[in-house]
C-alpha cells in the first residue's frame, strides 16, 4: 500500500524519529501508542483480544521485529504504560545496573549498548538524569538483549508481554508473547516453555 506524505508532515515525522533506528512506520505506531495511551483505543479496535500468548525463550528469542510491548513486570512491579516499550525497559534496567555498581569503570560489563557519560541528546541518544549517563535507541531486538544481559547479569526478575504487528514480514504476525526470567535461590533462570500457539 502506497500513503503520500506532504512534505510538512515528512519534516514534522523527521523530529520525532532516532537515527539509524527508526522508519516512517515505526515512528507513526510510536506516535499513534502515545495518543492512544492519552484518549483510549478506538472502540474497534481488536489488537489483541482473546489472543493466547505464547512463552517463548528469554536467551533465544525470535526476531521482535514489528513487535510492541503491552506490559512488564521487572523485579515484582509493574512498568508504568509510557515506559512499557523495549527502549523503556531497556532505560529501567541501565537505571538499576548504574545504581549497582560503586567503581564507574565496572559498568561497562552490564551495559552493551552504545552510552556515554553525561548528557547527550543527538544521534539518537536519550539523557538518564538518575544515572548521568546517556544511551542510544535501539530497534527490539537489540533492547531485548541488552536488557536480558542486565537482568542476567543482576538477577533481576522480569514478565515481558508483546505481540507481533499484523506485517508480512513479522515473525509471528498478530501473536502475542512473553518471555520470563524468574529469580529463584538468588540465581536467575529463564523461563524456556515453549508453547504450541493455540
Amino acid at each position: 500500500m502506497l500513503v503520500e506524505l506532504g512534505e510538512e508532515t515528512v519534516v514534522r515525522l523527521k523530529r520525532h524519529a532516532e537515527p539509524l533506528v527508526d522508519n516512517f512506520d515505526s515512528v507513526i505506531a510510536r506516535l499513534l501508542d502515545s495518543y492512544e495511551t492519552k484518549v483510549g483505543r478506538p472502540s474497534q479496535e481488536t489488537s489483541v483480544p482473546d489472543a493466547k500468548s505464547r512463552d517463548f525463550s528469554a536467551k533465544s528469542p525470535p526476531d521482535l521485529k514489528h513487535t510492541k510491548v503491552l506490559s512488564v513486570l521487572l523485579d515484582g512491579e509493574w512498568l508504568p504504560k509510557p515506559k512499557a516499550t523495549w527502549n523503556g525497559l531497556l532505560a529501567e534496567c541501565v537505571k538499576r545496573a548504574v545504581a549497582s555498581v560503586s567503581d564507574p569503570g565496572d559498568i561497562r560489563s552490564l551495559i552493551t549498548i552504545n552510552y556515554t557519560a553525561g548528557k547527550k541528546e543527538d544521534e539518537g541518544y536519550r539523557y538518564l538524569p538518575d544515572t548521568g549517563v546517556s544511551i542510544q535507541g535501539q530497534d527490539a531486538n537489540a533492547a531485548w538483549g541488552a536488557t536480558r544481559h542486565i537482568l542476567l547479569s543482576l538477577t533481576l526478575s522480569a514478565e515481558v508481554t508483546f505481540v507481533w504487528r499484523n506485517k508480512n514480514d513479522a515473525a509471528f504476525p498478530g501473536q502475542v508473547g512473553r518471555f520470563i526470567l524468574q529469580n529463584v535461590d538468588r540465581s536467575l533462570q529463564a523461563v524456556d516453555s515453549r508453547k504450541a500457539p493455540g
